[in-house]
C-alpha cells in the first residue's frame, strides 16, 4: 500500500471540517448530506494516499445508516469497507463488528455469529492481552445491547404518554429508589421473548471466548436476571438518549442551562427525550420508559453528560489505539 503523504495545512483544515460535517450529518440520519461531505473528501484523501482515513469516513457514513435502521445500505457499506481494508487492520475489525450488529438488529444470529467470531477471536490487531480482554468484554456488552433492543422493537407494549411516564418516574424518585432499583424495574418489565434472545446472543458471544476469559464474565443465565437484563437495556437506550440530552442545541440541555435542574425535573423534559430515543430505536414507550426516565432524572443531566458519552466502536478503537499493531493503521 502506498505510504500516505502529508496533507498541506490549508487542505487539512478542509478535511477536518468535512469529516466533522460528515459525522454530524450521519449521526442525525441525514445520509444524503453525509454522502456529499464524503464525495468532497475522496479526491483530497485519495490524492495524498490516506486510504485508512477515507475508509474511516465510509464507516461513519454507514454507521449513520445503521443507526437510521437503513440496514441494507449499512450491510452493503460495511462489506465494502471489509473488502477494501486489510484483513488484519483495525478498520476491518470495526467494519466486521458493525456488520455483525446490523444482522443482530434483524435478529439474524445465523449471519451474525461468524462475524462475531472474527471479532472476538482476532489476536493480531490488539497485541496487549489486557486491552484485548477489555475490548472483547465491551464488544460483548454492545452485542448484548443490540440483541436486546432489536428483540424489544418487535414487542408491542401498553403505550404510555410522556405525561404518564414523567409522573410515574417522579413517583419512583419520591420513594427513594436507587439506580439499581431502576434497573431491576426495567428488567422486571422486559418481555420474556427479549430475555430469550438476549440469552441467545450472550451465549454465542461467550462461547467464542477462551475459557479463562469466560470465567471473568457473568454467565449467560445471570445476564437475563431482572437487574442485569435491565442494565443491558438501559445501557443500550442511553447511548441513543445521549444526543437528545447532551447536544448543546437540544431542548433539554438548553432548559438545564437556562432554567436549572428544577425545570428539568418538573416539566417532563427527560421523559420527552426518552420517548424520542425509544422511537428512534423503533421501541414503543411502555413501562420500560418509566424506569429509564427515573434513572436519568436521578443521575442528573450534568453528571449524565460528563460520564455517559456513548461507547461507540469508533471510541473503542481510539481508546485501544496505542495498543494496536502499527501496521494496522496503514
Amino acid at each position: 500500500m502506498t505510504r500516505p503523504l502529508k496533507i498541506p495545512e490549508r487542505q487539512l483544515e478542509r478535511v477536518r471540517w468535512l469529516e466533522d460535517q460528515l459525522e454530524r450529518a450521519a449521526r442525525a440520519g441525514e445520509l444524503n448530506k453525509a454522502k456529499v461531505a464524503l464525495d468532497d473528501l475522496k479526491p483530497i484523501l485519495n490524492k495524498y494516499h490516506h486510504t485508512a482515513r477515507l475508509l474511516q469516513a465510509y464507516l461513519k457514513l454507514y454507521e449513520g445508516a445503521l443507526e437510521s435502521w437503513n440496514l441494507d445500505v449499512a450491510k452493503r457499506g460495511f462489506e465494502f469497507v471489509r473488502n477494501q481494508a486489510g484483513k488484519n487492520t483495525r478498520i476491518y475489525l470495526e467494519a466486521t463488528a458493525l456488520l455483525a450488529i446490523s444482522h443482530l438488529r434483524e435478529q439474524n444470529t445465523f449471519s451474525a455469529e461468524p462475524l462475531m467470531a472474527e471479532v472476538l477471536r482476532n489476536e493480531e490487531i490488539i497485541k496487549s492481552e489486557k486491552q484485548r480482554t477489555t475490548f472483547r468484554q465491551e464488544i460483548i456488552d454492545r452485542f448484548d445491547q443490540e440483541g436486546a433492543l432489536a428483540a424489544l422493537a418487535d414487542c408491542h407494549p401498553d403505550l404510555k404518554s410522556e405525561s404518564e411516564i414523567h409522573q410515574e418516574a417522579v413517583r419512583l424518585l419520591r420513594q427513594g429508589k436507587t439506580e439499581n432499583d431502576m434497573e431491576e424495574l426495567i428488567g422486571a418489565n422486559t418481555p420474556q421473548s427479549v430475555k430469550d434472545f438476549l440469552l441467545k446472543v450472550d451465549t454465542i458471544s461467550k462461547n467464542l471466548l477462551p475459557h479463562e476469559e469466560r470465567l471473568l464474565l457473568p454467565s449467560p443465565k445471570e445476564v437475563v436476571k431482572n437487574r442485569q437484563a435491565g442494565r443491558v437495556l438501559f445501557q443500550g437506550v442511553r447511548r441513543k438518549i445521549y444526543f437528545y440530552v447532551c447536544d448543546k442545541d437540544s431542548k433539554i440541555y438548553q432548559a438545564w442551562l437556562h432554567e436549572g435542574i428544577d425545570a428539568i425535573l418538573n416539566k417532563g423534559y427527560v421523559a420527552s427525550a426518552v420517548v424520542g430515543a425509544l422511537a428512534d430505536l423503533r421501541i414503543g414507550a411502555g413501562a420500560i420508559a418509566v424506569g429509564v426516565t427515573a434513572a436519568l432524572m436521578k443521575m442528573g443531566v450534568e453528571t449524565y453528560c460528563k460520564k455517559n458519552k456513548p461507547n461507540s466502536l469508533m471510541s473503542l478503537r481510539k481508546r485501544s489505539n496505542k495498543h494496536l499493531n502499527k501496521d494496522a493503521s496503514r
